[in-house]
């Protein structure tokens, strides 16, 4: 089959929806479907004034060259809409896949012409959107594939047909345990530094400090996509680790900190778990999809400050739960297997 994910423009950085589609792009190409990639860039250089001709040039070749963080299959077609025959390009589809509430799905609908219209809804955004906006999306018609159960919930209410559910998957072959729990410095916390408010990092900060409080000693690393922010001494900052750096930074630590208010799954407390890094969270609806309270994860509600400080000194203090937590969630994300997710995006695409 001929199938196109939809995306809203380049991403330079890493971004964990890119990520996951990517992720299935590469595997359908492994299964002999062409698969191609659009790139819508109309917002590209916005804050700029540039003629289009050099925009469309600029994109062109940004197209081409992205994304230099993630390792795409060579096989995969990409395309800027910004191209004047981009509709040509794109050829016949069989199946076109939108994978964002804003932009790629009103380009699916109204723009292109395919078989089958999927929607691969990974988050409630409603960040730019109204609520009666996003909700407009569920209703299109199209193929609704849900992340997490709590997205499922909510689609449901408004799709015309009932959502098929694909958790994220994750390649443990890739995020795996190189460094055993015992064997990382104790006071060490990893954690994703991401500026939307819904992520929760005012809370991370005031959690941090207090532990800093506690111990003097504690070292911290950031990860993301952000230019780095001013930062005291004792906290690293990484701007667009490679997925080997954070396979790194995730077998360094004993805690992966999460901090979310509300999130669609959670990508990066799977993948540190994985590595065998102990995650303390908030239990926003997002993260219950893989964690466990007290089994593979210790959870606080979300916005409590003082009871995620003591989660993490749980963790620092207690060698058997930091064994168990660790050990227990390494097991836990054997379940969310690639081949059990394209079992079920095949049968969705049938």
């Amino acid at each position: 089959m001929r199938i196109c994910f939809v995306l809203p423009g380049v991403a330079r950085q890493p971004v964990g929806g890119y990520k996951m589609a990517f992720e299935y792009a590469n595997r359908l190409v492994k299964e002999n479907h062409e698969v191609l990639i659009l790139y819508l860039n109309q917002d590209l250089l916005k804050n700029y004034s540039v003629p289009l001709v050099v925009k469309r040039k600029i994109a062109k070749i940004l197209t081409k060259i992205e994304p230099k963080w993630f390792d795409l299959n060579k096989k995969i077609k990409k395309i800027s809409n910004l191209d004047l025959d981009y509709k040509e390009k794109l050829g016949k589809l069989d199946v076109c896949i939108a994978t964002s509430a804003e932009k790629t799905v009103e380009e699916v609908n109204k723009n292109l012409i395919a078989k089958t219209k999927l929607y691969l809804i990974q988050d409630y955004e409603n960040w730019n959107i109204s609520d009666k906006e996003l909700i407009a999306t569920y209703k299109l018609g199209f193929k609704n594939i849900v992340v997490a159960k709590w997205l499922k919930q909510i689609v449901d209410q408004y799709s015309p047909t009932e959502s098929v559910l694909i958790p994220n998957a994750i390649d443990t072959s890739i995020y795996t345990e190189t460094v055993p729990i015992q064997n990382r410095d104790n006071h060490t916390i990893a954690l994703l530094y991401h500026e939307s408010p819904h992520k929760g990092l005012k809370n991370a900060f005031k959690v941090l400090d207090k532990l800093k409080q506690k111990y003097p000693d504690l070292k911290v690393i950031m990860f993301g996509k952000f230019p780095k922010p001013e930062l005291p001494n004792w906290i690293t900052y990484y701007k667009g680790a490679s997925q080997k750096k954070t396979v790194e930074i995730y077998n360094s630590v004993k805690v992966f900190l999460c901090s979310t208010i509300e999130e669609g799954f959670g990508l990066t407390g799977i993948e540190a778990m994985a590595c065998g890094a102990c995650l303390v969270s908030t239990d926003y609806r997002g993260v219950r999809e893989y964690a466990v309270n007290n089994y593979n994860s210790l959870l606080s509600p979300v916005g409590d400050i003082d009871a995620q400080v003591e989660n993490v000194i749980r963790i620092f203090e207690n060698k058997e739960l930091q064994k168990n937590i660790s050990s227990n969630g390494i097991q836990h994300v054997k379940k969310f297997k690639w081949s059990e997710a394209m079992k079920k995006l095949n049968k969705t695409i049938e």
